[in-house]
């Protein structure tokens, strides 16, 4: 008898083991608050500083992660926190990104790029950068995203340029003055598509040349 439960005792613990080894997991990337809910009026437990390891036990939403820390469980932002890996939901992101990247490769050489223009409302002859994500995004695959390229920029949660998945909003400053006014779509091996103002919808570097010396941010919103 005593033999049988400590096989059952050691059985639960490897279990409990791989349990943990498999878990979802995020890092923070920018200090942010631990709170008792997903909400920002909520109370919060202190702040999680940036290269804490959190265990993420579900994704809320978009906005919202609940996750483990230490022996405490609680809520952090998604916008201060790198992409979540080992779950089901990172293969689900990996997976529509891929299909956000090949709808968009199907527009390459489409549309004459002409400001305040939706391929929609000109028998798909115009467009430009944030209305080409719409295209793409909202009217392809069903989501929500906002007109412009700075309302785009304040939706989903931040990535930093190193952790960019296929899918990502990738924003760019072309006017020096500190302002969001272009948006393309991160396709990978450090490239971007977008409807370009020089090239109609096209692929542009992320890690040389102007697109490299304009990048502002990149968000996540699938």
């Amino acid at each position: 008898m005593k033999k049988t439960i400590a096989a059952i005792v050691v059985g639960c613990a490897l279990l409990t083991g791989a349990s943990s080894a498999f878990a979802a997991t995020a890092t923070v990337e920018r200090t942010v608050n631990f709170r008792t809910a997903p909400s920002t009026g909520s109370t919060t437990y202190g702040y999680l500083k940036s290269g804490t390891r959190l265990t993420v036990l579900k994704t809320v939403n978009r906005y919202w992660l609940k996750v483990q820390s230490g022996s405490r469980v609680g809520y952090v932002s998604t916008n201060y926190v790198g992409p979540v890996s080992g779950s089901t939901s990172a293969s689900k992101s990996t997976s529509t990104g891929s299909r956000i990247v090949a709808t968009a490769k199907n527009y390459l050489g489409d549309f004459k790029y002409r400001w305040g223009s939706e391929p929609w409302n000109t028998s798909y002859r115009y467009s430009d950068c944030s209305a080409f994500v719409q295209l793409v995004y909202n009217k392809k695959h069903g989501f929500g995203l906002p007109r412009s390229s700075y309302q785009q920029a304040r939706v989903g949660r931040y990535v930093s340029k190193s952790t960019l998945h296929l899918g990502d909003l990738v924003f760019f400053d072309t006017n020096n003055d500190r302002k969001i006014n272009h948006v393309g779509i991160y396709i990978g091996s450090g490239k971007f598509i977008h409807s370009s103002p020089t090239n109609r919808v096209g692929t542009s570097s992320l890690t040389s040349g102007y697109w490299k010396n304009h990048y502002v941010t990149a968000r996540r919103v699938i």
